[in-house]
């Protein structure tokens, strides 16, 4: 398929941007603040009740346990609104909004009480946590203090994901982009505020960062309420009654296409939790060594997220109108764009690794232990991409079982090359990133197959009929 020539190229082009950019624009100022606040606590040293001095590396490394299991833990929240988007891409584009308002008002209600439950695990449990995770108990206090204040976005987080999912299953992301710029803004100013106790504020440390993050998350998704229910732009009206008596029935439609993806998502964090494991193994500092590196590589990611969200959005109405062509073409466009942005990350990253960390740390010696793992990472980023996207677009068909197999599969691959490579046959972290990237391209392969092949055996498996849907909000 030559998309150049194709006379969709430049309004799919279009149509796609337009969807991206403000995700990609609001991710980018996200992960400039979570930046700022990595570089904040990089720089920030405490003493523990023992006298014991905490060094910043050492806060990382109490943040980044936190970091790992919080994710794989709210991940289930994110994720599940995928159900919800790909649901009212679809009615729309089959032409029944009253489907897609009927689904969007069950998810948000719904997504809402499941984000409370979550908040509970974390109040009750957190400690068994991270004991079972192997954290050095220096490290866990802070861990203990940093969760305590961070786990309380919790209480809102069902309801701020599953607004944003539903405007992007219309098509209309700017919502997300004001509110994502006013939480960042407002994060990083409590930041300096809280952490080292500026303007006559109590000097909070790791409880401030966490404190920083639930009170501009309070403020941003109370904005993006008010948003939702006063907009004229939804192709639907939605009201607080409709809302409170959604009916629970159809949001097993939205668990039925989303919990795929939330377990899927849950499952490459838990990953993420035995790598952690891995490196706690290793010494204390090798967990905040991958976050620093982490953290800095997301960057790029957030711009191909915005297109892949967008893609997921373009093949669920393309889907919903029954064009699986120009569905397949959304997804090559997309991966087009990707690539070529990821060509000059990738190129960055590689050439000046150094003087990239340099920016977040002034430790000479963490700036050295991280730059060569930065460089691979570099490398692993065009297979990450192009994997995100083709993903994306199968769920946009409605078979988010698919990628739930193919994960499975990669958590199995990644653990069980990273151990070999890291004790075995000692190469420590290396063997980490080497795994890591071994795993990205395998799956990328697997699953950019899977959706230019066209998956004609699953299309409008999420368009339901008019006797499945009966009922109304």
């Amino acid at each position: 398929m030559n998309i150049f020539s194709s006379t969709n190229f430049k309004p799919f082009s279009k149509q796609m941007f337009r969807i991206a950019l403000p995700i990609a624009f609001s991710g980018m100022i996200m992960q400039v603040q979570m930046l700022i606040d990595t570089a904040f606590l990089a720089r920030y040293t405490t003493s523990l009740p023992d006298g014991t001095i905490l060094s910043g590396s050492e806060i990382l490394s109490a943040v980044g346990n936190v970091f790992f299991p919080y994710i794989v833990t709210i991940a289930l929240i994110w994720s599940i609104g995928t159900g919800v988007v790909v649901l009212v891409s679809q009615f729309l584009g089959a032409g029944k909004p009253n489907d897609a308002r009927r689904y969007a008002l069950t998810g948000l209600k719904y997504n809402s009480l499941l984000s409370w439950l979550v908040y509970l695990l974390w109040f009750f449990f957190a400690e068994e946590i991270f004991t079972a995770l192997g954290v050095h108990e220096s490290i866990r206090i802070l861990s203990l203090e940093y969760i305590r204040f961070l786990s309380l976005e919790l209480l809102y987080l069902g309801v701020s994901t599953s607004i944003n999912s539903i405007f992007q299953g219309t098509g209309n992301t700017r919502p997300e982009m004001y509110t994502g710029i006013f939480r960042s803004l407002l994060h990083i100013l409590l930041d300096y505020v809280l952490i080292f106790g500026n303007f006559g504020f109590p000097e909070l440390g790791v409880a401030g960062a966490g404190m920083a993050s639930s009170i501009s998350g309070l403020a941003s998704t109370l904005i993006m309420l008010v948003i939702f229910m006063k907009t004229a732009s939804l192709p639907f009206k939605v009201g607080m009654k409709s809302l409170l008596t959604a009916p629970f029935r159809p949001y097993l439609t939205v668990l039925k296409i989303g919990l795929p993806v939330g377990i899927e998502d849950m499952l490459w964090n838990s990953g993420n939790l035995v790598l952690a494991y891995f490196l706690n193994l290793l010494s204390a500092e090798a967990v905040g060594i991958y976050r620093l590196v982490f953290q800095i590589e997301i960057t790029p990611i957030f711009f191909y997220q915005g297109l892949a969200r967008a893609v997921t959005t373009l093949v669920g109405l393309h889907t919903g109108e029954r064009d699986l062509p120009a569905a397949r073409e959304s997804g090559l466009i997309g991966t087009f764009y990707t690539v070529l942005f990821c060509i000059i990350f990738t190129g960055t990253f590689a050439a000046i690794p150094g003087q990239i960390i340099s920016i977040f740390t002034p430790d000479v010696q963490l700036i050295e232990k991280a730059a060569p793992f930065l460089v691979i990472t570099a490398f692993t980023m065009i297979p990450r991409a192009v994997n995100i996207i083709s993903g994306n677009g199968i769920r946009g068909y409605g078979d988010t079982l698919w990628m739930l197999i193919t994960q499975i599969f990669g958590i199995v691959f990644i653990i069980s090359l990273s151990y070999v490579l890291m004790f075995p046959l000692g190469m420590g972290m290396y063997g980490l990133f080497i795994g890591m990237f071994s795993d990205e391209t395998i799956r990328c392969i697997i699953n950019t197959i899977r959706f230019y092949r066209g998956e004609t055996s699953i299309t409008h498996k999420a368009i339901l009929t008019e006797e499945e849907t009966a009922g109304s909000v």
